[in-house]
């Protein structure tokens, strides 16, 4: 178990993540996002306009597991694995003041959204969430990481990371998309011109079945695993708002059903017709909400 003040003292004097910690925190405040950084060049508009969706499960499961294993407890420290624009940290700064908390990201942008705020008792570290090897086995005693699971590389391996660095009856912590609003409207306008289109995630439908993604917590090594759905609502003003997002923010999971037909230069055909079946068929995007998936389990 980690002694609370040790890691107080670790966190300030950056030996907790590596010396490199400070000047890599200064770096990330002093860059813009890379041109590779495909995340960290939507950040600001991902972390104003997505956070309304996800800022809600995110609270939700830090209450559920604050109520399984109190974070207010001494000796706790928090790893946010792919903290994105920083809603879990935020959140959990908000609500228990001396927690340390680490939080980890693959894109230096995405974490130039948290080092500007400037958090005491925060630190930031870019790295993949394959490859925790920045920590040593059993460091941290809640492991909490929401929506990018399914954006790793290797989910199955991320997932494993995770149980080496938390300590035994550590606790893990997860959201992760099931139904997106943004799939069945596209798909419409897309089969169109190929019939049996389906929009190319990153992930595979396996993960985004909620039974599945219990079996693969287990897998990894954790027990106790317990799942809830809930279905936060996007809340976007008028249809324009959601057609903004949807094509100006350039997200890169979006992208990646937009452009190959942009790429065709079909943009100008399908935009239209998108926009008039949501407009028609969905409410004008009002009605729009997002299935997710919270988990929690113990090491």
């Amino acid at each position: 178990m980690i002694k609370h003040p040790d890691v107080i003292d670790c966190v300030l004097n950056s030996s907790f993540l590596g010396t490199d910690t400070l000047s890599q925190s200064a770096a990330l405040m002093a860059e813009s996002p890379k041109a590779d950084d495909h995340w960290g060049v939507t950040s600001s508009v991902y972390a104003s306009r997505t956070e309304y969706v996800t800022r809600p499960p995110a609270e939700a499961l830090i209450s559920w597991v604050n109520s399984l294993s109190p974070l207010s407890h001494s000796n706790a420290v928090v790893l946010d694995n792919g903290a994105g624009s920083g809603v879990i940290t935020t959140t959990l700064r908000s609500r228990f003041p001396h927690l340390p908390i680490i939080a980890t990201d693959l894109s230096p942008g995405m974490l130039k959204n948290i080092e500007k705020k400037q958090l005491p008792q925060v630190q930031c570290k870019v790295l993949d969430a394959t490859d925790l090897h920045h920590f040593g086995k059993d460091t941290f005693t809640h492991t909490l990481s929401t929506f990018m699971l399914q954006f790793a590389s290797e989910p199955q391996t991320a997932l494993q990371e995770m149980y080496r660095v938390t300590e035994p009856n550590g606790t893990l912590g997860l959201c992760m998309w099931g139904e997106l609003c943004f799939d069945p409207p596209w798909e419409e306008t897309a089969r169109h011109f190929e019939p049996d289109y389906v929009f190319p995630h990153t992930w595979t439908p396996d993960w985004a079945d909620g039974d599945k993604l219990q079996r693969y917590v287990e897998d990894a090594g954790f027990k106790d695993v317990k799942l809830r759905t809930i279905r936060p609502r996007w809340d976007f003003q008028s249809p324009e708002e959601f057609f903004e997002y949807c094509f100006e923010s350039k997200n890169p999971e979006l992208m990646r059903g937009y452009q190959p037909w942009w790429d065709k230069g079909m943009e100008g055909t399908m935009r239209p017709m998108y926009e008039k079946i949501v407009r028609e068929r969905y409410g004008g995007a009002k009605d729009f909400d997002m299935e997710v998936f919270m988990i929690v389990a113990t090491k």
